[in-house]
């Protein structure tokens, strides 16, 4: 039986960089960064204001504080007493072994479902973005399709039949996000620009995002060396990408459609390699919450 009251749904989709909600046509998102202080903690910008804020760094600690960022963004949107349903991500592959019972989705479901939320779907990063574009399409796209899901600290792949309608294969590649290639690739291109200068990963993914570099009174326009990182970066992903599901599907890997969203997607969509034919959702950052909104409503 599905729903109608497609309204009553709030997205929320905490990844390592920000939750990205969606509720109706009102969207944004909230740093995922937190910090302690007496009596608790602080999420979101208010955590930011001060130097020891950190941020979410593994699937426990998203399932620990999800509750938190859950209540920041109904406040966010405006949800007070209405009951509203509940739609939730967690990485596929953590989302993928921890969907039993007693397991991490079971808990988080239970750990949401409190007040004035009356039902939680707990999904898997990356099926949003497949949904998503298979709305825009449809129901016109055939084969399989590979998902990429890049975010701040994770890579999430999914490789999605049309026809059987369900995951093949998947996996998050943790610490691969544009955290590593502002380290790896960024960072040793323009260290010489700032010598005395140390960058938090936070800081090298700003830099990368706006293409400048300031030092003293000097501003560095450094958008061709991020142009090149991110060529070398995205080559390596994906030859890590295909290897692996070569190795653990045959004859399944064949993907005909070719997906790009998160985070991290608007950033590298200019330095894809010319014979890897992507499709780059539009609003990349919020392609999976826009999925889940479907996907819940379809419950």
């Amino acid at each position: 039986m599905q729903h109608t009251d497609n309204g009553n749904v709030l997205v929320v989709d905490l990844g390592f960089s920000s939750a990205k909600y969606m509720h109706g046509d009102t969207k944004g998102r909230v740093p995922s960064a937190f910090r302690s202080q007496a009596g608790g903690y602080i999420f979101g910008e208010e955590a930011l204001v001060k130097a020891g804020s950190s941020y979410l760094k593994t699937p426990e600690e998203l399932i620990r504080y999800y509750p938190e960022f859950v209540s920041i963004c109904m406040k966010r949107v405006g949800i007070q007493n209405e009951d509203v349903r509940l739609a939730v991500g967690l990485p596929y592959l953590f989302w993928l072994m921890e969907n039993r019972a007693g397991g991490a989705v079971e808990h988080l479901s239970q750990s949401l479902a409190k007040g004035n939320i009356k039902s939680v779907a707990v999904l898997p990063q990356g099926l949003g973005g497949v949904r998503a574009y298979l709305e825009s399409v449809k129901g016109k796209a055939d084969g399989n399709i590979l998902a990429v899901d890049i975010g701040f600290n994770t890579v999430i792949f999914t490789l999605f039949s049309v026809a059987e309608g369900r995951i093949i294969y998947g996996n998050t590649f943790n610490k691969r996000g544009i955290h590593q290639m502002a380290n790896d690739h960024v960072l040793p291109r323009i260290a010489h620009l700032a010598p005395a200068r140390t960058f938090t990963p936070l800081e090298i993914s700003v830099l990368v995002e706006r293409g400048q570099l300031q030092y003293g009174f000097e501003t560095f326009d450094i958008r061709g060396e991020v142009h090149q990182a991110a060529q070398e970066y995205v080559k390596a992903v994906l030859d890590d990408i295909y290897g692996e599901i070569q190795a653990e599907s045959g004859t399944y890997a064949t993907a005909p459609n070719l997906l790009l969203f998160g985070g991290g997607a608007a950033l590298l969509s200019g330095s894809l390699p010319g014979d890897a034919p992507f499709t780059i959702l539009s609003e990349p950052e919020y392609a999976n919450a826009r999925g889940f909104n479907l996907l819940a409503s379809e419950l």
